[in-house]
């Protein structure tokens, strides 16, 4: 995220951790839209970024349900909250792998960790070069 966004979210800082403060057990969860119209932050973006990245500034432990943040009362919610932060986790780490795995299967060049351009790159060209669908077969998505 931008520079911007972290100072827009740096402000907004002091009312959001007001406002999770007191949401202790799932009954009193509050959601991201919620959070973003009661503090009035301009963009839900804003909320998640605060979210995402002051999470242990909070000073209190915070978890995400079916209906929103708020502070666990049982073990059980912070192994069901741990639980889906590791699916998505590796969901992404599967999106990466196949990423990668496709753009090889189709020729990029890499330098590094990263892909280039190959020297005589022509966008229109090298797509219509890519391989069949028979040969990515069985490649996860």
């Amino acid at each position: 995220m931008s520079e911007r966004m972290d100072k827009q979210a740096e402000q907004y800082f002091p009312d959001v951790k007001r406002l999770l403060e007191p949401r202790i057990g799932k009954e009193k969860a509050i959601t991201i839209a919620d959070i973003t119209e009661t503090v009035g932050i301009h963009d839900r973006r804003i909320t998640e970024h605060l979210l995402e990245t002051r999470l242990r500034s909070f000073g209190f432990l915070l978890v995400a349900g079916a209906h929103g943040y708020y502070r666990p009362t049982e073990a059980k919610e912070i192994n069901t909250y741990r639980g889906s932060l590791h699916q998505r986790h590796r969901k992404m780490q599967r999106r990466e792998e196949t990423v990668v795995h496709m753009a090889r299967i189709e020729g990029w060049p890499e330098q590094g960790e990263d892909f280039v351009n190959p020297p005589d790159h022509s966008p229109e060209l090298f797509a219509m070069h890519r391989p069949s669908n028979t040969q990515t077969q069985g490649v996860p998505a």
